[in-house]
């Protein structure tokens, strides 16, 4: 499915076009409702007015009857039969339906009774024309019958022409209801969908944006007003973790580095037991193990600040990775691991030499720490579809699709990786270091030919 589709039906489930179909529903049928009444009153009026004006002709013709008896009855018929701007339809016929006056060329076919009837009728002077009529039939003593109608060819045309007008209304208020519901449904949904582009940017690390505000002062903009304080709210206390944090890891760094070296003195000394010699050794372990957790604060600190800009220059990404590489080399072969880097070309960027050089550090530490025995670990700088391309895959355990955000968190290890070294700092590194220098960082599975799916890093830097 195209994104236009994917587009037009997410929007199609969006409440606020929900709401103005509802709406124009509801505007809709009322419009109908309305117009029909209209018209109801309209075909009613026609229809009364054309029975009461049937009926009053024929108590005229009552009337000439009963005055001037059957010779004044047939010569007043045929007085205003012959006038061609009636719509008035008159015949006089014998008992056994013979028409003997009016402008009625044939009598209604299938033999009407008495009372109201409508039908087709051929006039006259124009047999050729069919038109509607309506009519009503009494029976008159001595002579007959008597068919008194009018033709409603006309009325029934302008009947049909306002059905038609109404039903044009209907659809064009629909038409302007729907439009406009769409427009206004559009508005909305622009405006949500910039909120939501602003809460991906933020929640994938760019802390700084803030939801746009219009300044139309509706919901949405109050909406969006408390929001932005709340994020302002949340950066301050973060900032504040973060620089004690980085504050307690600069200020214990120098007595940490100072203790050590006192220790490897005291370690010089001869009298010393083969104990205390080992727990001297232990105690500079763990206080090496604590100043590489500083230094990576530090340099977490010095990335997510943006100070390290001012050391960028050019740099060759591939020859650096193969100096990284080639540093673990010795490590991985002990391990018993293979390690292969491919990067034939130069491949340049601009960024800080030294964290780029940790970020490498990083990703090859890990792949060699996870990676089984006899595993492979695939180094490779080069350019992908322009950009800049590094990437580190291993045959480790992988880590699963649901935690791959987690991780990129500080001092995030996932429960599996709890017995082996390391802090949870190694990722947060990589990611701190990937954002300074705008890469697009994404860990998958290595797709690897063995039964762990193992892990590849990759980052692609501006082109």
């Amino acid at each position: 499915m195209s994104s236009v589709s994917r587009f037009n039906l997410n929007f199609l489930r969006t409440t606020s076009f929900r709401l103005a179909a509802f709406h124009l529903g509801l505007f809709t049928l009322s419009v109908m409702v309305v117009l029909g009444v209209v018209y109801w009153f309209t075909a009613g009026f026609i229809n009364r007015h054309t029975e009461e004006t049937v009926l009053r002709e024929v108590e005229e013709l009552s009337n000439v009857l009963n005055e001037r008896g059957r010779i004044g009855l047939l010569r007043v018929i045929s007085e205003r039969a012959s006038d061609g701007r009636t719509d008035m339809i008159y015949a006089l016929t014998t008992p056994a339906r013979d028409i003997i006056a009016g402008n009625l060329a044939s009598w209604p076919s299938g033999d009407p009774g008495s009372g109201w009837v409508e039908f087709d009728i051929k006039s006259r002077k124009d047999p050729g024309r069919k038109r509607q009529a309506v009519a009503v039939i009494l029976p008159i003593e001595g002579i007959g019958w008597l068919l008194v109608g009018h033709d409603m060819t006309d009325r029934y045309l302008l009947r049909g022409q306002l059905l038609t007008g109404l039903i044009w209304a209907v659809s064009l208020a629909f038409a302007v209801g729907m439009a406009g519901a769409i427009y206004m449904s559009r508005r909305v949904a622009e405006r949500i969908e910039s909120i939501n582009r602003t809460i991906d940017r933020i929640t994938a690390g760019s802390f700084a944006d803030r939801m746009q505000v219009t300044g139309s002062g509706d919901e949405i903009d109050r909406l969006v007003t408390k929001l932005n304080r709340m994020l302002d709210e949340i950066g301050r206390l973060m900032l504040g973790m973060r620089q004690v944090t980085d504050n307690v890891a600069h200020d214990l760094r120098t007595p940490l580095s100072r203790l050590r070296a006192r220790l490897e003195l005291a370690q010089r000394d001869e009298t010393l037991s083969d104990a205390q010699f080992t727990t001297l050794e232990q105690a500079i372990a763990e206080i090496d193990r604590l100043l590489g957790v500083f230094n990576a604060i530090l340099t977490i600190a010095a990335a997510e600040t943006g100070r390290a800009r001012t050391d960028f220059e050019p740099v060759d990404l591939a020859a650096l990775a193969a100096e990284v590489a080639e540093l673990y080399t010795p490590l991985a072969e002990e391990r018993g691991l293979s390690m292969d880097v491919e990067a034939p070309l130069p491949v340049m960027v601009s960024g800080s030499r030294q964290l780029l050089a940790q970020l490498i550090s990083n990703l090859i530490e890990n792949a060699v720490k996870y990676s089984p025995e006899q595993g492979h670990i695939r180094v490779m700088a080069g350019t992908d579809a322009g950009r800049p391309l590094l990437s580190v895959a291993d045959q480790g355990p992988g880590i699963p699709a649901d935690q791959r955000e987690k991780v990129l968190e500080r001092f995030v290890r996932l429960e599996a990786h709890r017995g082996t070294p390391g802090h949870g700092l190694g990722l947060s590194l990589v990611a701190a270091v990937a954002r300074l220098h705008d890469a697009a960082l994404a860990l998958s599975d290595a797709r690897n030919d063995v039964t762990t799916p193992g892990l590849k890093v990759e980052l692609r830097f501006p082109a």
